[in-house]
Formats: C-alpha cells, sequence, structure tokens
C-alpha cells in the first residue's frame, strides 16, 4: 500500500514539472479576432436617420464601453457587498471520512509506580481497523464578526465609490460628446464647400505652371502666385482631414463601430447657451455638495477609519464558540453519537505590544485620507473658477468669430462679384471664398468651444446630466427624457445650498464638515 502511495505522488510531481508557457496559435488568434470584431459590430444598432445631440448623448450611455465598464464595476462592488455579508454568518462545517488499518491498533498500560506492563491489559484492542466518522461543527468567532462587520461596512463604502464613479464617468461622457458633436456638425456643414474650393485652387495651381512654362507670364510672380496656392492648399486639406477625424472620434463615443457612416441632424442656427444664473461663490457652495469626486473621497475617508478599527480589533482576544454532532462507527464505543460544546479564548500576547504603534499608523492613514480630500476641495473650487472664466471666453470668441465669419461672407461675396467683371484676378477670389469657409469653420469650432464651456460647468458643479432611475437599454426613452431634462434644467433654477444659516445644520460631505468659501461677487 505504502509503494502505491509513493507511486501515486511520483506520478503528481513529475506532472507538476511538465506545465510550459503555451503562446497562442495564429488560427487562434484569427478565431479571437474574428469573435471580437463581430461582438464590436453588434455592440450597439445602427443609425436609421440623421442623429440629433440627445440621441448621440443616449448612445454615448448606452454604448459607451467605459460606461459599460463602470456598470459591470458596480453590479461587482454590489455582488461583493452580498458576499461579505455572509462572512458575518456563523461557519458551520460537515466533516466525514473513512479510516482502514491493516493491523490492529494494539495497546497495552503500565503501572504509574513501577513501570511494569499490567498482564491482564497486555495488548487490548479499542479501535476497529475499519470504521466511519461523521461531524457537524457550528463554530463563531466574536473578535471574527467584528472584523467582518466591518468589513462588510468598507465594502458598501465601496459600493457608493463605484456609483459616484459612475456618475463622473457620465458627466465626462456627457461633455465630450456635446463638444464633439458640435465639431463633427461643421464638418457635415463644411466639408461640402471645401472640396470645390480645393479643386479649384488645384486648377488655378496647374493653369500657373502652364503660363510659366509658356513664359506668358513673369516668373516671380508665377512663383509667388503658386506658392500661396500651395499654402492655401495645404490649410484647405488639414482642415478637411481634421473634420473628417471629429466624426471617428464622435463615433467611438457613440459606441458605434468605427469607419461607420452615419449623418448628423444640421441645426438651421446655433443660438448661444444660456448662462448659469448662479455667482462664483454660489458655483462652490453647489460643486462642493455635488461633485462625485468629493463623495468618493468622503467615503474613502470611511474606509480608512474602518480599517483602522478592524486593526484595533485584531489585537483584542477572540472568543469561539463551538457546537457539534459527532458520530463514530467504532464497535468498542458505548455511545456512537454525541453532541459537544466548547468556548476558546485565544489571545497573541506579543502582539499586544504593537498597540502604540498601531493607533500612530490609523492616525497617519487619516491624515492622509482627510488631506487627500481636502486637496480634491482645493482643486474643486480651482476648477469652478476655471469653468467660469472659460465659459466667458468661450462666448467673448464665438461672438468675434461670428462677427469676423459674416465680415468674410461679404467680402467673398463681393470679390465674386469683381472677379466675374474682370476687375479682379482669381487668386483674390480663391483666397477670398477660402477665407469665407475658414472663417464659418472657426465660428462653428467656437461655437462648440462654447457648447463644451457650458458642459464642462454642469460637469464642475457635479448635476447629473442623466435622470434618475431612468433605463439606459431603450435608446428611445432615453433620447426623450434627456430632452425633457435639458429642458427643465435650462429653465430651472439650481438650488444652491446654505452654508451660512444659523439656524440649519452644517451641510456635510459624507460626514465631513465642508467650511464655506469667501464669497465673490464675478458671477458665471
Amino acid at each position: 500500500m505504502l509503494l502505491r502511495l509513493s507511486a501515486i505522488l511520483l506520478c503528481v510531481g513529475l506532472s507538476a514539472c511538465i506545465v510550459k508557457p503555451e503562446p497562442f496559435t495564429l488560427n487562434e488568434n484569427i478565431a479571437r479576432a474574428s469573435k471580437d470584431l463581430a461582438a464590436v459590430e453588434n455592440s450597439s444598432p445602427a443609425p436609421t436617420g440623421p442623429i440629433s445631440l440627445e440621441e448621440a448623448q443616449a448612445r454615448a450611455v448606452a454604448y459607451n464601453l467605459d460606461h459599460r465598464l463602470q456598470i459591470f464595476n458596480a453590479a461587482m462592488q454590489d455582488r461583493q457587498l452580498d458576499l461579505t455579508k455572509l462572512d458575518m454568518l456563523p461557519n458551520l462545517t460537515a466533516n466525514a471520512g473513512y479510516v482502514a488499518r491493516d493491523r490492529e491498533l494494539v495497546s497495552s498500560s503500565a503501572s504509574y509506580q513501577s513501570g511494569a506492563i499490567n498482564p491482564s491489559n497486555f495488548q487490548n484492542v479499542s479501535v476497529d481497523r475499519r470504521r466511519e466518522f461523521a461531524d457537524l461543527t457550528l463554530s463563531w468567532n466574536i473578535v471574527d464578526f467584528g472584523l467582518s462587520y466591518l468589513q462588510a461596512k468598507q465594502q458598501a463604502d465601496r459600493v457608493e465609490i463605484a456609483n459616484e464613479q459612475r456618475r463622473r464617468v457620465i458627466n465626462n461622457i456627457f461633455q465630450q460628446v456635446r463638444s464633439t458633436y458640435w465639431t463633427a456638425v461643421a464638418a457635415e456643414r463644411l466639408r461640402p464647400r471645401l472640396r470645390p474650393i480645393i479643386s479649384e485652387a488645384r486648377r488655378a495651381l496647374v493653369s500657373s505652371r502652364d503660363l510659366e512654362t509658356a513664359r506668358a507670364q513673369d516668373p516671380l510672380a508665377a512663383l509667388r502666385y503658386q506658392r500661396s496656392l500651395i499654402e492655401l492648399i495645404q490649410e484647405l486639406e488639414g482642415v478637411d482631414d481634421n473634420l473628417t477625424i471629429a466624426k471617428i472620434q464622435l463615433a467611438q463615443l457613440m459606441g458605434l463601430r468605427p469607419g461607420i457612416e452615419y449623418k448628423l441632424v444640421i441645426p438651421k442656427d446655433m443660438p448661444a447657451p444660456a448662462p448659469v444664473r448662479l455667482t462664483i461663490d454660489e458655483m462652490e457652495r453647489v460643486a462642493l455638495v455635488n461633485r462625485p469626486e468629493l463623495h468618493e473621497e468622503g467615503y474613502n475617508t470611511r474606509v480608512v477609519q474602518q480599517e483602522g478599527r478592524k486593526s484595533l480589533l485584531k489585537l483584542v482576544p477572540g472568543v469561539t464558540l463551538l457546537g457539534s454532532l459527532n458520530y463514530d462507527s467504532n464497535s468498542y464505543l458505548l455511545f456512537n453519537n454525541w453532541a459537544e460544546a466548547s468556548a476558546r479564548v485565544t489571545a497573541n500576547l506579543l502582539r499586544l505590544a504593537t498597540l502604540p504603534d498601531v493607533k500612530r499608523l490609523n492616525e497617519s492613514q487619516a491624515q492622509i485620507a482627510e488631506t487627500r480630500r481636502f486637496a480634491m476641495t482645493t482643486s474643486v473650487l480651482a476648477q469652478v473658477q476655471i469653468a467660469a472664466q472659460q465659459y466667458q471666453i468661450a462666448r467673448k470668441n464665438y461672438h468675434n468669430a461670428r462677427t469676423l465669419a459674416e465680415v468674410n461672407r461679404r467680402i467673398a461675396t463681393v470679390a465674386a462679384e469683381t472677379a466675374e467683371a474682370e476687375t479682379a484676378s482669381d487668386l483674390d477670389r480663391i483666397f477670398e471664398r477660402a477665407n469665407a469657409t475658414l472663417s464659418d469653420l472657426a465660428r462653428n469650432r467656437a461655437y462648440a468651444d462654447l457648447q463644451n464651456a457650458d458642459a464642462y460647468i454642469y460637469v464642475t458643479l457635479g448635476l447629473d446630466a442623466l435622470p434618475d432611475g431612468i433605463s439606459t437599454t431603450n435608446l428611445d426613452a432615453l433620447v426623450a427624457a434627456l430632452r425633457q431634462r435639458e429642458s427643465e434644467r435650462r429653465s430651472a433654477r439650481i438650488e444652491v445650498p446654505d452654508f451660512s444659516s444659523p439656524t440649519s445644520a452644517p451641510v456635510k460631505i459624507d460626514g465631513a464638515a465642508v467650511a464655506s468659501a469667501p464669497a465673490k461677487k464675478s458671477g458665471s
């Protein structure tokens, strides 16, 4: 029997030595790539018509992979909480087995005083050669229960952290979609105008070279003319390439397969978004209460506090309560079934000496968590200031770009009329037409920057762009909800928390009191 056992152990040991790296084969990589490509193509439905801004935002929420990862992360943290709660229950262990011996378990006894073996007790047998046994044991350690309870509290905070991270991802996606959408709208609006100008400039370049070759034009004037045309063509083609990338970026945000063809809703006018009617001080208070980053740091502070309590609880003597039901088939036993109960106290006396060090470590960790939250608070206040200034700058730039685009459009009209009357050169006409198109592009870009600055204000304030409780799987319902949400948000007054009212309790972010920021006069 020992020989057989040795052979089994030898085989197991040899099998452990034959494991070696196994890289994927070419066919396996092809199969994996084909499967992934099919998954990407089927990840979101293809658009059936022009996409509006609300539909682009809805598609980004429903099909964006970054948002999906946050949904899975939140679900995983919630499932982990369910498992952590089970750790607080007592342990119920079932044990069963079979024992066989090749020889009898023979024993004898000796006299304590003389050491002589008692002849009457020589070669006694008290255990069967083959027997079965089983037991069902219920154990509960009070310290382990406390540790599991604190760990469950930590996991509950991690669930909230995952929800705040999802809020932050959604707000950032909405901001990126708004900015990229209007840049893509500019691409659809202006690319059909750019290509004829590029073709006309190329034809003028060929004509100039022909005139230079025929010596029908001054060589220096011809070269300067060609240089101007080449520089214009380079600028226009660069703009055309950048506009092409904008639609690819928007497709990625919406979860569409890169390279898919789609159209956008082209609005007739581009009104400037209504400004947020809040002062800087009010914006700071709203941001300090609503920003998901500050909520997340507050939950992290509580996680650190619970970790400190866990480290102290590990030093407490453990009390274990045991209860079991037992069975043994040994025929020499008078009672083959019995119940057993016990209590046990264990303490690591050497670890108690580390109590001062554990306390100092907990204080340091708590200070780090608070400092990190205060640093985030300072960063949020700075972001509020930057967002307000960026909005003012973007609004001013859009006004200037709109005025310049109108002037260049009128100049291009005059240049076209004078060219027809043969009082101006083709180069002037082409340049003015290109300048009008580029100015219109600058106006569209300034409008996209203004929309981005407006969205950044709402991100900075921590206001949710997605209505509460709305399903992210029904695209049509999500589009309708976003349109209603945008209409309500523009017409409603943002509620500002009162930090200084003596009759109200201090506003707290996850247990940490927030001081009021200094009041400022300027608005957003």
